[in-house]
């Protein structure tokens, strides 16, 4: 299903696992996330989750737009639903996230690294908020980016759709370590071991508390979504920009 677990005592280990698309998010590999960290919710031996990608260019590219770009009009509403149960799997975690940002983490994939705890990157990594350069509204990202970064910075992501920089990452707080790539695992496990050690009921009551601040705007955001998104993909704009991304490629 595009996703790789491993257990390594108390910490579960979730890697994304589709290198040949770059670890974009498809139907099945966002369901098999959602799977595996409601069930880590629920699983009192798991204290923490390390999250990260296949290989050496990046972390998610973001959704996939094989996918995407096959989307009917009227199919626009369940795709979104499949991105809500997605969200509130992330989001409602009960146990604390370190991503190990490998690479890109680019539109979804940037928002998955968004909703973990802390973040650890590669120099080289790349970040950018890509929806609005294939025809989509970002908006949960929107929200995210303003969460971490405040108005002024998010409109700018948001709106020009850029790449920023692991440095630039760093220095804004989003990412709090950058480590080479052959330390890059080890320092996230490290980090994620750290969280497990701490008192459970704190971590658990603490986690609640924020992942509630979390919920209570990134529900609006994926309310607000639904609408948005279905109606530009209902104008077809979106799976025009895809088709001219894919052409420019080959």
């Amino acid at each position: 299903m595009g996703v790789e677990l491993e257990r390594k005592g108390s910490l579960l280990c979730l890697t994304l696992n589709r290198e040949e698309r770059l670890n974009a998010l498809d139907t099945d590999m966002r369901t098999a996330i959602a799977e595996a960290l409601n069930a880590a919710s629920e699983d009192d031996e798991v204290r923490a989750v390390v999250l990260t990608g296949k290989g050496a260019r990046a972390f998610c590219a973001g959704q996939d737009l094989h996918e995407s770009q096959q989307l009917s009009p009227e199919a626009g509403d369940a795709w979104m639903d499949t991105w809500q149960r997605f969200f509130a799997a992330v989001s409602q975690c009960r146990k604390p996230i370190v991503a190990a940002v490998n690479g890109t983490a680019a539109g979804a994939g940037l928002q998955l690294a968004l909703m973990a705890d802390l973040r650890v990157a590669v120099p080289t990594a790349r970040f950018l908020m890509a929806e609005i350069n294939v025809g989509l509204p970002a908006i949960a990202g929107s929200y995210l980016l303003q969460t971490h970064l405040g108005q002024a910075r998010m409109r700018e992501l948001v709106l020009t759709g850029r790449v920023f920089t692991a440095e630039e990452a760093s220095e804004w707080g989003l990412v709090q370590e950058t480590r080479p790539p052959d330390q890059l695992l080890e320092r996230a496990e490290a980090m994620a071991l750290h969280l497990a050690e701490k008192p459970p009921v704190a971590m658990r009551l603490t986690l609640e508390m924020l992942r509630g601040m979390m919920r209570r705007g990134l529900s609006e955001a994926e309310t607000a979504a639904v609408q948005y998104q279905s109606e530009a993909i209902a104008t077809g704009e979106p799976q025009a920009q895809m088709a001219r991304f894919f052409e420019a490629r080959r």
